[in-house]
């Protein structure tokens, strides 16, 4: 029988991950119990650290928070209550359970090392669940492998730089993000971010489905970092950053809106950096760039067609639609539905716009019939928007 040992606020870490830390700092195995995703002091994902209760309120539990219908889950983790020679095993099993599998190396002289992590994990009714992190830590070299990969999932980390500096290694990407800059790594693949001095950060982990609904067609992202001197990366940065620090305050028929303004921003900081790089613009066209905003500014026109499209740019129908499907893999009009799918969904799951039918939401984002709304609505999302609505409805209450 394994032997365990005992932390400090009692309790229980086997010692044979203990030992594995010690001998190279890997995390093979992500279990159910990530950090932050199971609220309550029963949860075992607190061992060895300390629980660091979010101000109380009326709408407050230890461990998440309840507003109105919506129940956050939060956690608090810190070394500080872990004998020091045990501190870097600890957190680097923190990291691996809350952010994604790495291999960490502390990059200090001797001295213990020391971290925190402040972790909500949001639920929304029309999304998959995304955590909102933030960290505060010592110098530290992080690695992911191809092996760490092959037994976690997978999901972007949107990394918001506030205080020192770090430098991330993703594909052919190699960038230093300053305070203000917002970097994004692949979990999918092999990265490594080092971070050369005490550093603070905050972290919206978002799974890939969702990602690839906000994310720029025909670009790979991984490893891209977003200036902060550019304007729309500061509003972005901004709208995350108080969606953190307030998500537990917003009313639930709000909270879905709110975190669609602040993705939505977040995608346009993403378009505007590649419109600036040089070489992204070699890979998309100008005017694929051009087209494609087109399309999202005449979203709601029902006559909107290829033809206007390719008149707006100066092409014909069919170098517009060669150009458009080598970069994107869609043609227009599977661009122009898609994007009015994806808009209904939002408008559909949204409890503030619960008044408005759903004819009247098709209508606005485009279509111009009931029922072949309702057929391609079937077809991508495998419902029909009634009963998506429905069930949108019925899962807020089911979080309290």
């Amino acid at each position: 029988m394994r032997s365990s040992r005992r932390y400090p606020n009692g309790m229980l870490k086997n010692s044979a991950v203990t030992m594995l830390h010690r001998a190279g700092g890997r995390c093979l195995d992500r279990s159910a119990d990530r950090v932050g995703r199971n609220a309550g002091p029963a949860s075992t994902t607190n061992r060895g650290c300390d629980l660091l209760s979010p101000p109380q309120s009326s709408g407050c539990r230890r461990g998440g928070d309840v507003v109105g219908a919506v129940a956050i889950a939060r956690s608090a983790l810190s070394t500080s209550s872990v004998p020091g020679p045990d501190r870097l095993a600890f957190w680097h099993d923190v990291v691996c359970r809350t952010i994604a599998g790495i291999e960490a190396k502390a990059l200090l002289d001797g001295r213990p090392y020391a971290g925190s992590i402040r972790t909500q994990s949001i639920p929304l009714a029309h999304l998959p669940n995304f955590d909102l992190i933030e960290v505060e830590a010592d110098p530290q070299l992080v690695t992911r492998t191809r092996q760490l990969i092959d037994r976690s999932e997978c999901a972007w980390l949107l990394m918001i730089q506030e205080e020192g500096i770090c430098e991330i290694a993703q594909g052919d990407r190699r960038t230093t993000l300053e305070p203000g800059d917002i970097g994004l790594l692949d979990t999918s693949r092999p990265y490594q971010v080092m971070f050369p001095q005490a550093f603070r950060q905050s972290i919206l982990r978002m799974p890939e489905p969702l990602f690839r609904d906000i994310a720029p067609r025909g670009n790979d992202l991984a490893g891209l970092a977003l200036p902060g001197r550019q304007p729309l990366t500061a509003i972005a940065r901004q709208n995350l950053l108080s969606f953190e620090r307030c998500a537990g305050m917003i009313e639930p028929a709000f909270l879905p809106a709110v975190a669609n303004c602040a993705i939505d921003h977040l995608s346009l900081a993403m378009r505007a950096t590649l419109r600036g790089d040089r070489a992204r613009r070699a890979i998309v066209p100008d005017h694929v760039v051009r087209a494609d905003a087109w399309i999202t500014r005449n979203l709601h026109d029902a006559e909107l067609s290829v033809e206007d499209v390719a008149r707006s740019v100066g092409l014909s129908p069919g170098h517009l639609q060669q150009l458009f499907r080598s970069a994107t893999g869609l043609t227009v009009a599977d661009a122009i539905r898609d994007r009015r799918l994806a808009n209904c969904r939002k408008a559909l799951a949204d409890p503030s716009l619960s008044d408005q039918s759903i004819t009247e939401i098709a209508f606005r984002w485009g279509f111009s019939e009931s029922s072949s709304f309702s057929r391609a609505f079937r077809r991508a999302f495998g419902v029909s928007p009634r009963q998506f609505r429905n069930e949108c409805r019925a899962i807020l209450p089911r979080l309290s």
